[in-house]
């Protein structure tokens, strides 16, 4: 029996899509880096570091843009606290790469508590973003569509697999010094900052994931005379109520982190310097300490590597 031309369009369309699918399907695992490495092409190697942890290993996962992996020092807080964490921050990060880099941290990690860095819930996207991002998530070929350049013929037949984790786990060591002109830094204020309806939907997105995973999600604002002040902190301060999100501001109030803003910031407030993320560690430390669903590993035998990584990390401070 021969289908109507209607029906048959449709069936060729469908049979069309699925072969470019499956191409699409086929060349992302050609593309892929095959190891979560610079050297294999990985982007933002570092927060991809994460994927190269022993699985169920890390309690704590930070996220955001640049504030966070200059403030957030794992090391530290493992010293200090006994808690396993890794910051999956990236220069600029928009809140859709936010999701993606939570997806694949919950894929491997089962952590207890995750910490949003406040500055990127202001940071604008278009919804085309978005839908790239999500486009790139299902078929990575959208991403590194460029690989082909230097594609081996390993790359044709070895599965991508990820062995690689960064020394820091994430951090990054900022040792110069650029004092800030704090006056008027988060003056009183009643103002409440805009932020995008998109940006507020992919912060319920998080929010969810994180739930659905069992963990437990946490905003942070850390310390910062150029991106941080009081509208910013209303704003943020309504949304967690309103989401029912614990949230901490280490700019101001009892939560306040007492940064020297001559010495421990190393581009004139924009970020902190060593100085200033030992003391906002600390502080997310007694944050941290706080919540029961945290233990310390200090003394376990499961966790001897982050003694060691611990000793080369207090090694490059001291240089």
């Amino acid at each position: 029996m021969r289908l109507p031309q209607p029906l048959r369009f449709v069936l060729r369309l469908c049979i069309a899509v699925a072969i470019f699918l499956g191409l699409l399907a086929i060349t992302s695992r050609i593309v892929m880096p095959k190891n979560n490495q610079d050297e294999f092409g990985q982007m933002d190697s570092a927060a991809n570091g994460i994927l190269g942890e022993p699985a169920d290993s890390i309690d704590v996962v930070f996220l955001g843009d640049s504030e966070s992996y200059t403030a957030f020092s794992p090391l530290q807080l493992w010293h200090e606290r006994g808690i396993t964490s890794y910051v999956c921050g990236t220069a600029g990060q928009p809140l859709p790469y936010t999701y993606s880099l939570l997806g694949k941290a919950l894929s491997k990690q089962s952590p207890n508590v995750v910490v949003l860095e406040t500055n990127c819930l202001f940071r604008d996207f278009t919804p085309g973003f978005a839908l790239l991002r999500a486009a790139q998530d299902a078929f990575p070929v959208l991403e590194y569509h460029n690989r082909w350049k230097s594609l081996r013929v390993e790359d044709l037949t070895t599965a991508p697999r990820t062995t690689w984790t960064h020394s820091l786990k994430g951090f990054s060591i900022k040792r110069d010094t650029v004092a800030a002109d704090a006056s008027g830094w988060m003056a009183p204020s009643d103002e409440l900052a805009d932020i995008p309806i998109l940006n507020r939907w992919y912060l319920e997105q998080i929010n969810r994931l994180c739930r659905e995973h069992g963990a437990t999600l946490v905003l942070v604002s850390t310390p910062s005379t150029v991106n941080w002040n009081t509208p910013r902190h209303n704003r943020v301060a309504q949304l967690a109520a309103d989401l029912d999100i614990a949230y901490y501001d280490l700019n101001t109030g009892s939560t306040r982190v007492d940064i020297d803003w001559t010495q421990d910031t190393c581009d004139g407030g924009d970020h902190l310097n060593i100085r200033g993320a030992q003391k906002v560690t600390t502080a997310m430390g007694s944050i941290l300490g706080e919540r029961s669903e945290l233990t310390s590993h200090a003394g376990d035998g499961a966790y001897v590597s982050w003694d060691e990584a611990y000793a080369v990390y207090a090694r490059q401070l001291e240089q």
